[in-house]
């Protein structure tokens, strides 16, 4: 959940907030594993989810993803890099 002054300071500028299931989450830790060599932990990678599963139209757009936490779980890690031999991303 946003706080109110990080979500007064949004509104003003056009932002747009978007969702993920876990399970996309998840694969995008293995994506970013696989492709970009970091660990992150799930809630982590909600942003890189949400850019590889096409959640809005963001051609043309600037776009910043936010890439954290690399204290992940060794089983949630075990399964997101898992998931990636069952085309998950």
């Amino acid at each position: 959940m946003v706080g109110a002054r990080p979500l007064a300071v949004l509104s003003n500028h056009d932002v747009t907030g978007l969702t993920v299931t876990d399970d996309e989450a998840l694969a995008a830790v293995g994506v970013a594993h696989q492709l970009l060599k970091i660990v992150v932990e799930p809630g982590g990678a909600a942003s890189l989810a949400a850019l590889l599963i096409q959640k809005t139209d963001l051609l043309g757009k600037t776009v910043v993803i936010v890439a954290s936490g690399g204290n992940v779980d060794e089983e949630v890690y075990r399964r997101a890099l898992a998931g990636l031999g069952r085309g998950a991303h």
